[in-house]
């Protein structure tokens, strides 16, 4: 049996959570248009008959604004010191001064093998567009392995996993095999709301956005029915009011799309009660923060 953590890391918006839920063929990290969507160090798991895979979805690097920030970023390096594996991903643009910038954090760890990953090239008018980018790549450092892929659409997916494969090591599973994440149900069930206030309020709400779980019940009548409180928590008042919309629109529109995945998630019916709480400040505040999960 083989064995190993994989750390997916790159910055911001390149496709980190995307190609987590494409490896796992489950949905196990929120995925949205909006940079620095993920928060946790999720762990994925893919078990078979012959090796597991451990996955940590990272949140991107961004320059530190807030103490969460930084706290997000340490859990970045305790994820690439943590993995036996590292794929690093760039897009099929060609490397930005970003991905410089994280890649020097990384290409020191010369004893665990490092793989490139270029995704996105489902935007690529001809994909030979790719090669001079291939090329580029072979010349800052001596990769594992190169694959360009596109998570969206799962081409060369396949191709990442027997790569991960064959720097595996015999060793025992680290988790259960029908786990296919360590991701507590409280914090799945928070980031699919979290998810849907992203989607709703897209233009609108900035980063400032959590989501804290209050309560999950069986219904009193219905004991195939969850019963879930949440708070959404915003740091201002406006945001408040954004959140909620027009005659209550927006939040309304939360409510319902977050009920139909939830019930997907769950297999049972879910009535969901969600309240918006102002706390200001919040990100600066470990003490808050700490209670949502993001603490390492």
């Amino acid at each position: 049996m083989k064995s190993g953590i994989v750390s997916i890391i790159g910055r911001a918006n390149v496709g980190k959570s995307t190609l987590l839920n494409a490896l796992i063929g489950e949905k196990i990290s929120i995925v949205s248009k909006r940079p620095s969507t993920t928060r946790f160090k999720i762990i994925g798991t893919k078990t078979t008959d012959d090796y597991q895979i451990l996955f940590f979805d990272t949140p991107g690097f961004d320059e530190p604004k807030t103490q969460l920030d930084k706290t997000l970023i340490s859990n970045i390096f305790s994820a690439i010191q943590e993995a036996d594996i590292i794929f690093f991903i760039i897009e099929s643009k060609g490397w930005t001064n970003k991905d410089e910038q994280i890649f020097q954090n990384i290409k020191r760890l010369k004893n665990k093998p490092i793989i490139l990953g270029i995704n996105k090239i489902d935007l690529l008018v001809n994909y030979k567009n790719i090669l001079p980018i291939i090329n580029e790549s072979t010349t800052k450092f001596e990769f594992s392995d190169i694959i360009p892929f596109s998570a969206l659409k799962k081409n060369n997916i396949v191709e990442i996993e027997k790569s991960i494969i064959k720097y595996l090591t015999e060793g025992e599973i680290i988790l259960p095999k029908d786990e296919i994440t360590s991701l507590p149900q409280e914090y799945e069930i928070g980031e699919i709301i979290r998810e849907k206030v992203f989607e709703v309020t897209y233009q609108e709400v900035p980063h400032s956005v959590a989501v804290e779980l209050q309560d999950i019940q069986k219904g009193k009548k219905n004991s195939d029915m969850l019963v879930i409180t949440a708070n959404i928590i915003v740091e201002k008042p406006n945001q408040r009011k954004i959140v909620i919309g027009e005659n209550g629109e927006k939040i309304k529109s939360i409510g319902i799309k977050a009920r139909e995945e939830l019930e997907l998630f769950t297999g049972k019916k879910i009535y969901l009660q969600l309240n918006i709480k102002v706390i200001e400040d919040w990100r600066n505040r470990p003490d808050v923060y700490r209670r949502f999960g993001y603490m390492k």
